[in-house]
């Protein structure tokens, strides 16, 4: 074999063996924050009953990351909303200038230190039962999105 054919020979593996570990690799692929939520009752409001507590939330929705996140936005918008309008009103918004603490665990509503609301005093919104909403969240450059609705069944103190 020549010196060219096995110059070529060589390139060629070195591009099939590169477009492998492009196609089945996932060194390549952009992280994903992952997310999952849990709707458990409010202590506080339990204790206090449903009459004492009107201020305060029957269930409290707590969301969880795969791993500890430096967080720079926090965004929770109407799923509906977001199909007609691509810029939404969110119901509840959290950014961070630069000091955000890690963290992989938060609940909706709950101010999280080192972010605060955009709009100064702005104050998340109660959500509607059975409207679907997104939770998108970002650290840096990985970003995050999970849907999830409250429905009758896990809104109501058991």
């Amino acid at each position: 074999m020549s010196k060219k054919n096995t110059i070529l020979l060589a390139v060629a593996f070195l591009a099939i063996a590169g477009l492998y570990l492009y196609v089945y690799s996932d060194s390549f692929k952009r992280e994903n924050i992952q997310i999952s939520h849990t709707i458990r009752p409010n202590p506080r409001a339990l204790t206090h009953g449903a009459n004492g507590a009107e201020d305060e939330a029957i269930n409290v929705i707590t969301f969880r990351l795969g791993h500890d996140y430096k967080l720079t936005c926090v965004k929770v918008v109407s799923v509906p909303e977001l199909q007609t309008n691509q810029y939404a009103h969110p119901v509840w918004e959290l950014v961070s200038d630069s000091n955000s603490i890690p963290l992989q665990a938060f609940s909706y509503g709950m101010h999280i230190r080192g972010m605060h609301p955009p709009v100064k005093g702005a104050q998340p919104s109660a959500l509607d039962l059975n409207t679907p909403y997104r939770l998108i969240v970002q650290a840096g450059s990985i970003k995050g999105q999970h849907d999830f609705t409250v429905t009758e069944e896990n809104h109501l103190a058991q």
